[in-house]
C-alpha cells in the first residue's frame, strides 16, 4: 500500500506494538497526574481549617473536569494527523505544572495543580482514538484500562519510595516521578504515531469512526439521549466510587495502621487488575454486538452486587481490609472499565451511527468528574466529617444500589431502541 511502508502493518505485530504503547503511554500520564497523591501534605496550611490534601485533589479534579468539558468538542472533532503533537504537548505542560507545584508558595500550589489537570483530561480521548473501531478494540482497550488499576498504584508506590528511601520532599516528588516516566511516554507516543489505523474489515464490523461535529452530536442525543444518559448516570456513580478509592487510598491504609508499607498500594491492585482485565478483554470473543452489549450490562450489575456485599461484610468485620480492597476494587473497576472496553464501543457499532467513541466518553467523563467534585465539597466543605473508611463503605453501598436500578432501565431502553437489523449484526 502506498505510504504504508512506515507503518506497523503486520496485524499480530501491530497489535503487540499498540497494546504495549497504549499501556505505557497512559501509565506515563498517570505519573504526571496521580503521583502527587502519594503525599499527605499535613504541613501545608491553606487556612480556614481545610484539609490541604482534599483541597489539592479538588483543584486538580476541577482542572481535569474542565478539560473533559472542553474535550467534548476538541476530541470528537480532532483530526488524526494532529493527535501526536497534541498528546506530547498536553503531557509536557502537565509535567511543567508539577515543576511549579514544587517551588511556588502554598496557595499557588493549589493553582498549579488546577493547571496540571487541565490538559491531562484530554489524553485518554487521544490515546483511545488510536485503538477504537477495530475487531480487537476490547483487547487493546483492556491494556489501556489496565493503567486505571495497576499504574495508578505503581506511580504512587514510586512516589512513596522516592520520599522514604531517597529523602525526596512531598513537593518535589510529583515532578521527579513524572520525569522518570517521561522518556517512556515519548517513545510510546511515537510508536502510536507509526501504527496503522482500522482496515476495511474493521470498518465493516464496527462502523467507520469519523469526527463528530456539533450537528452530529445533537442528532445523536435527539435519537438516543434518554438511554445514553441512563448509561451516563451509571458512569457518574462509577467515577465517584473509583475516584475516591484512587485519590485517598493512602489515607485509607493510614487509618488501618499500615502507612509504612508503600508496596501495599500496588500489591492489592494486582489481583483486581488481573480479574477485571481478563473479563473485559474476553469481550473480544463475543462477536454479536447486541449480545456483547447485554453481557457488559449484566457484568456491571454483578460488579455492583459484589461492591455491596463486600462492603457490608467489611463493615461487619467479616472481611479484612486487604480482602475488602480487592473485592470492592473488582466490584467498582470491572463496571468502570467495561465502559471503556466494551459498552460505548459496541453501542456505536450497534446503533450504526457515523461518529466516534470520544464524544460518548467525554460527555460522560465530564459529568462524572463533576459528580466527584460535588461529593468532595460535600464531605470537606459542608462538613460530612466521617473517617475515610466509613465514607468509602457507605459510598460504595449507596452508589452500587443506584447502579442496579439504572442497569435495568438501560437494558429496557436499548432493547426497544435497537432495530431488528442491528440485532442480527454478527461479527464474523
Amino acid at each position: 500500500m502506498p505510504g504504508s511502508e512506515n507503518k506497523f502493518t503486520n496485524s499480530k505485530k501491530s497489535t503487540i506494538f499498540i497494546l504495549c504503547a497504549v499501556f505505557l503511554c497512559y501509565t506515563a500520564m498517570y505519573a504526571v497526574r496521580k503521583s502527587f497523591l502519594a503525599g499527605q501534605y499535613t504541613d501545608l496550611d491553606l487556612g480556614y481549617g481545610l484539609d490541604a490534601k482534599t483541597i489539592l485533589v479538588i483543584s486538580q479534579v476541577l482542572g481535569y473536569m474542565v478539560s473533559k468539558f472542553i474535550g467534548i468538542r476538541v476530541i470528537s472533532e480532532m483530526k488524526q494527523e494532529k493527535r501526536t503533537l497534541w498528546l506530547i504537548g498536553f503531557i509536557t505542560f502537565g509535567l511543567a505544572m508539577l515543576g511549579l507545584f514544587a517551588v511556588v508558595p502554598p496557595r499557588l500550589k493549589v493553582l498549579a495543580l488546577f493547571f496540571n489537570g487541565m490538559p491531562l483530561g484530554m489524553v485518554f480521548g487521544i490515546v483511545f482514538s488510536y485503538i477504537e473501531g477495530r475487531k480487537n478494540t476490547e483487547l487493546l482497550a483492556a491494556a489501556l484500562s489496565a493503567t486505571f488499576i495497576f499504574s495508578t498504584g505503581l506511580v504512587k508506590t514510586v512516589g512513596l519510595v522516592l520520599m522514604k528511601d531517597f529523602n525526596v520532599s512531598e513537593y518535589n516528588m510529583p515532578f521527579l516521578t513524572g520525569l522518570l516516566f517521561f522518556p517512556v511516554f515519548i517513545l510510546s507516543a511515537l510508536v502510536l504515531k507509526k501504527t496503522k489505523g482500522p482496515d476495511e474489515r474493521d470498518i465493516k464490523e464496527r462502523t467507520q469512526r469519523v469526527p463528530m461535529f456539533r450537528s452530529d452530536r445533537k442528532r445523536f442525543l435527539i435519537q438516543n439521549g434518554l438511554g445514553y444518559f441512563g448509561l451516563v448516570l451509571i458512569y457518574i456513580l462509577l467515577t465517584i466510587m473509583r475516584d475516591f478509592r484512587d485519590n485517598f487510598i493512602v489515607e485509607f491504609w493510614a487509618e488501618q495502621g499500615v502507612s509504612g508499607v508503600p508496596q501495599l498500594v500496588t500489591l492489592t491492585e494486582i489481583p483486581v487488575a488481573v480479574v477485571v482485565l481478563v473479563v473485559a478483554a474476553g469481550g473480544i470473543l463475543v462477536r454479536n454486538n447486541q449480545k456483547a452489549f447485554g453481557m457488559g450490562m449484566v457484568l456491571i450489575a454483578a460488579g455492583a452486587l459484589l461492591a455491596i456485599l463486600s462492603s457490608y461484610l467489611f463493615h461487619r468485620a467479616v472481611l479484612s481490609p486487604v480482602w475488602w480492597m480487592i473485592l470492592s476494587g473488582i466490584g467498582s473497576y470491572l463496571p468502570y472499565i467495561l465502559f471503556h472496553c466494551l459498552i460505548f464501543e459496541r453501542l456505536v457499532a450497534l446503533l450504526g451511527f457515523r461518529g466516534n467513541v470520544g464524544f460518548l466518553f467525554y460527555l460522560a467523563d465530564a459529568l462524572g468528574y463533576l459528580g466527584t467534585v460535588i461529593i468532595l465539597f460535600l464531605k470537606e466543605i459542608i462538613g460530612l466529617k466521617q473517617s475515610w473508611t466509613s465514607f468509602f463503605v457507605s459510598l460504595n453501598i449507596q452508589c452500587a444500589a443506584l447502579i442496579l436500578v439504572l442497569v435495568a432501565f438501560a437494558l429496557w431502553y436499548f432493547n426497544r431502541r435497537i432495530s431488528p437489523k442491528s440485532r442480527d449484526m454478527v461479527l464474523v
